[in-house]
């Protein structure tokens, strides 16, 4: 096994250690996991337990380091200057003066940025927060200048969550061997029609961006977070995030959240990691408050979760992924060996050292849980999503649709986080609703085999596969299609967007065509527009 001291300077410490206890093993996994999780040694893991407390002392040194930047930058970047400040009222204690002096210095950048709305409601988290008494005058100045600047009017807030079209009633599951689980429409999409359209439900931050995102849903917000109330790592939009984050599954990683950066640091990959231990004290916290009934749904009843269309998501999110087929792992046998260390040093680090985790629940169910998060640890990869730079996200329904070369649908991931699955092609009722997994794949089979191996994990049958169409540079051009399409591309506004629309819906027949594609790609440009 590696030395301790070389796995504390490792970048990513996990899989290093992971690789060295495989290697140590010829590449061959344990008989059992639970073998594994009685054999492992906590000094195998180099890293103490660390618990950082609020610090107003620490709060006021970053909270003048911010007042300085701004000092010297008065027409710098102020959302920099949010993050700074962001950073100190994560350290103050709530009601602390240092928590109430953030929040007002926060309220004079928003002032200061016309963000009149931003700076009213940070004016009365630093009076509700400790603000000192002999520099009210101050404070209640800057909100009367705010009200008067808005004057009745209503301020255009951004950040807001978009309201997700109601698209749940035009999809249907289906279940088969050949296609796993795949969501078709219940009615005829023409070309532009939204086939499906979701939140996140389920979102990991980026160690960089703690600052700027709330913890919870992803949303910036503009910066105007809160903190939560224990932890120095976490932020969050708004009071109804920070409840529900903390009942859901932060009331456990709050206690070692700077043992899970530790943990999980290393590659954006590993992020998935964390993800999937949200999930796990989803389930935890669900056994800890009715065992048998969790019991009784994860042994016998499992199945009847696996249709996101026909459960609460938000109440059983985690048995709805725990209901899904696990990847095969027969042929991988290093791999399995790697997934068995992997899950025994999340547990004893997220589980048998967290003081919120009650010792008499993980005795009684040790096993149980370390085949609940061997599972997810399994599912990680093919149900995260880590299109956005700083998130790792989870969307349960995007999960359900398949895979095509020559797909009838395209993924835009849109303000708010938003997902919106729209029509490229015309669907049709009881059609199954097609994306295409490659990064900026369509129907260009360069280098197809090759994108196949990194990107998916089965033999793909679709029909541009079945029919092996041609790639789009060998497809001649169609005159009579060129023709209609220049004649489009003359048009601006509405009507360009009305005219690509019929000319990709009228011309499916001719599929796959130069020209077609060429048309959705102006398409799309315009549509982004409306998101």
């Amino acid at each position: 096994m590696i030395r301790p001291e070389v796995v504390q300077q490792l970048d990513c410490p996990l899989f290093g250690l992971a690789t060295s206890w495989i290697i140590t093993r010829q590449g061959k996994p344990a008989d059992s996991l639970e073998l594994v999780w009685r054999e492992f040694r906590r000094e195998t893991w180099p890293f103490p337990a660390v618990r950082l407390l609020k610090d107003d002392q620490k709060a006021r040194k970053l909270r003048e380091q911010a007042n300085e930047f701004y000092r010297k930058n008065p027409t710098g970047d102020m959302y920099r200057v949010l993050r700074m400040y962001n950073e100190a009222i994560c350290w103050a204690r709530e009601g602390g003066e240092e928590a109430g002096m953030g929040f007002g210095n926060r309220s004079a950048i928003y002032f200061k940025m016309g963000k009149y709305e931003r700076c009213l409601a940070n004016v009365e988290l630093a009076k509700a927060n400790g603000y000192p008494e002999g520099k009210m005058e101050k404070l209640e100045e800057r909100k009367r200048k705010c009200l008067e600047a808005l004057d009745g009017k209503k301020e255009e807030v951004a950040g807001g969550k978009a309201e997700a079209e109601d698209v749940m009633g035009n999809l249907q599951l289906i279940d088969t061997k050949e296609c796993g689980r795949s969501l078709t429409s219940k009615k005829d999409l023409g070309v532009g029609d939204i086939a499906v359209m979701e939140h996140p439900s389920l979102v990991v931050v980026e160690p960089e961006a703690i600052y700027r995102r709330c913890n919870h849903c992803g949303s910036m917000n503009e910066l105007d977070l809160i903190a939560c109330r224990s932890c120095v790592s976490a932020m969050y939009c708004s009071e109804e995030c920070r409840e529900d984050a903390y009942n859901r599954y932060h009331k456990y990683e709050c206690a070692v959240i700077e043992d899970l950066k530790i943990l999980f640091r290393g590659p954006k990959p590993t992020r998935m990691f964390l993800l999937t231990l949200r999930l796990f004290w989803m389930a935890l916290d669900v056994l800890i408050a009715d065992g048998e009934g969790f019991l009784k749904k994860y042994q016998e009843n499992l199945k009847s979760y696996r249709d996101p269309l026909k459960i609460d998501l938000r109440k059983d999110l985690h048995l709805h992924v725990l209901a899904s087929d696990e990847p095969d792992t027969s042929s991988d046998l290093t791999g399995k060996g790697v997934t068995q260390f992997v899950t025994v040093l999340m547990y004893k680090v997220a589980v048998e050292e967290n003081e919120a985790v009650p010792v008499e629940v993980r005795k009684d169910n040790d096993c149980l849980l370390l085949g609940i998060i061997y599972k997810l640890v399994l599912l990680a990869r093919g149900i995260c999503d880590q299109s956005k730079d700083d998130l790792t996200c989870f969307y349960p329904l995007l999960q359900m649709i398949n895979h095509s070369c020559a797909p009838n649908a395209e993924r835009l991931v849109t303000a708010g986080l938003r997902s919106t699955i729209l029509a490229k092609r015309p669907i049709n009722t009881g059609e199954q609703v097609t994306i295409c997994y490659f990064p900026n794949g369509s129907t260009d089979y360069k280098d197809k085999s090759k994108r196949k191996a990194l990107h998916t994990e089965f033999e793909c049958r679709c029909l541009g596969c079945t029919l092996d169409y041609p790639t789009l540079s060998a497809m001649e051009e169609n005159a009579d299609l060129r023709a209609q399409l220049d004649g489009i591309k003359s048009q601006t506004g509405d009507e360009r967007l009305k005219l690509l629309e019929d000319f990709l819906q009228q011309n499916d027949d001719h599929f796959p065509q130069r020209e077609l594609t060429e048309a959705w790609n102006l398409y799309k440009q315009e549509r982004l527009k409306d998101f």
